[in-house]
């Protein structure tokens, strides 16, 4: 990860505050570095502000490291050597005024800090790693069509755990690619990995929620499964969603109600 990640991120988030609907007097406007603790019960709980994000309501979200409980109160320098508990977590910022957290420091993340809260932001917000990472959104597209495309090529030719391997490495690099996503997920279901390829096709549908091969997939993997019931509710659903599929959708919604009665 380049240095400019840290220089751009820090010069981006000078000053910044997070906003809270709660009354003035109970807000602690937290900023990124700043290091708070809390009393709860026996012990002291402490986090580190690696980033504060607004939302839409006029909210905020802070992105923290969360330190295990610790039976003494902890100070800025203690924290340094304090152990983690969870890398990162995003919480209303609000949040740290309305539960009287104190402010004990502020100390500025470093890059190696910030992979974290980066890779949190590659897997759910991909535009915005871009601009906080400063990479290439075009290179990470060709690599990653590149892989998407090795990984045809060897799914044609029956080296399919090899294909599966590529699109793993297409999606890694870019994680809405879900065209590589599907084709991952149909290579299982040639392989018989019915399991594998129903996860596949929900994190498609994630990012795609309107994919008719991935939502029909879905569904035969359920069948496959003998998750009956779950399977039936997506054909049924997709007879109505997919207007230009309904006649696939509702051959396997018969089929999957014979099966049903069947076994009664």
């Amino acid at each position: 990860m380049p240095f400019r990640f840290i220089q751009r991120l820090a010069a981006r988030l000078a000053g910044s505050a997070s906003t809270s609907n709660s009354p003035a007097e109970n807000q602690l406007a937290v900023k990124p570095g700043d290091l708070l603790t809390q009393r709860d019960g026996q012990v002291w709980r402490a986090v580190w502000i690696l980033e504060v994000d607004p939302w839409p309501d006029g909210t905020a979200a802070a992105h923290c490291l969360s330190y295990k409980p610790m039976d003494a109160k902890p100070t800025a320098d203690s924290l340094k050597r304090a152990e983690v508990s969870i890398w990162h977590a995003p919480i209303d910022a609000g949040s740290f005024g309305e539960e009287g957290w104190e402010l004990i420091g502020n100390r500025q993340p470093t890059e190696e800090d910030l992979i974290g809260f980066a890779e949190y932001l590659r897997l759910t917000d991909f535009p915005r790693y871009l601009e906080v990472t400063g990479k290439d959104s075009k290179e990470i597209v060709r690599e990653a069509n590149a892989h998407y495309l090795r990984g045809n090529e060897l799914c044609e030719q029956g080296r399919k755990q090899e294909g599966i391997a590529e699109y793993d490495a297409a999606v890694e690099l870019f994680p809405l690619f879900f065209e590589a996503i599907d084709n991952r997920a149909f290579t299982h279901m040639e392989l018989g990995n019915f399991r594998e390829a129903l996860n596949d096709f929900e994190q498609s549908l994630q990012v795609n929620p309107d994919g008719p091969a991935a939502f029909f997939s879905k569904g035969e993997c359920l069948m496959r499964l003998g998750e009956l019931a779950a399977a039936e509710a997506i054909f049924a659903e997709g007879v109505g969603r997919f207007p230009e599929k309904k006649a696939l959708f509702q051959d396997f919604l018969k089929r999957v109600r014979a099966q049903r009665s069947a076994k009664r």
